[in-house]
């Protein structure tokens, strides 16, 4: 459940963003949502315009006030930004405060990534789906990149579908969504699932795949008239 501290930041980051429209339909049953990150714009135009709430998957560190500052502080203020020590560990107690809180508010699922407690990320995310939940994934390997398409992605959520077979017949839903920075439109594309009586590694690069061509798609009205 969403908190306070989440629609009381969105009102604002909707008035920076401006006003999105999202053709998105209400999710069919359990479905895993996948976005390009778009060097921020994908989480934001996503968490703010979606007509439902999702669950994101954000790094654990985001979630975690001293992990978070150290996070800001050793590498995004000093060494993306540039910033001047001093100044950098300022910002970094000031902006960890509010985030970690700000994840907490939106209900999101902390990836602990590379280390043996993903099998949490894991087990909170089926849980959620069970629950009903929807779940937003950004796996953009460059995540600074603003192309607004999508380029190599970390395939590693797909194990989503294996923890999803010990509790469920029906094989995952999942859902890419594609952003049109031009005209501020989110549109989802055609639903991927495992084939379970396919070899998992096949099944891993083909849904990985098609993912990502239904997010890098276009769909400017001229292409949509001549196809």
């Amino acid at each position: 459940m969403r908190g306070k501290l989440f629609y009381f930041s969105r009102f604002f980051v909707r008035l920076g963003i401006g006003r999105w429209s999202a053709d998105v339909a209400e999710p069919e049953g359990p479905t895993v949502y996948v976005c390009s990150h778009n060097n921020l714009l994908g989480p934001l135009a996503a968490m703010c315009w979606l007509p439902f709430d999702v669950k994101p998957w954000t790094l654990h560190v985001f979630l975690e006030r001293e992990a978070c500052r150290r996070q800001y502080q050793e590498y995004t203020f000093s060494k993306r930004f540039g910033m001047p020590e001093p100044l950098a560990a300022v910002l970094a107690w000031c902006a960890s405060w509010y985030i970690s809180a700000l994840m907490r508010s939106m209900a999101a699922i902390p990836v602990h990534r590379g280390t043996v407690k993903i099998g949490q990320t894991f087990r909170q995310t089926i849980a959620a789906l069970q629950e009903g939940e929807s779940v937003l994934i950004f796996p953009d390997v460059d995540y600074t990149d603003d192309s607004g398409g999508i380029g190599e992605i970390y395939d590693g959520f797909l194990l989503t579908e294996r923890f999803w077979r010990k509790v469920s017949k029906e094989p995952l839903r999942f859902v890419p969504l594609r952003l049109d920075t031009a005209s501020r439109r989110i549109t989802e594309g055609r639903a991927v699932s495992f084939r379970r009586d396919a070899d998992w590694k096949t099944e891993m690069a083909r849904v990985r795949e098609m993912l990502r061509a239904e997010i890098n798609r276009d769909e400017t009205p001229e292409l949509r008239t001549e196809g």
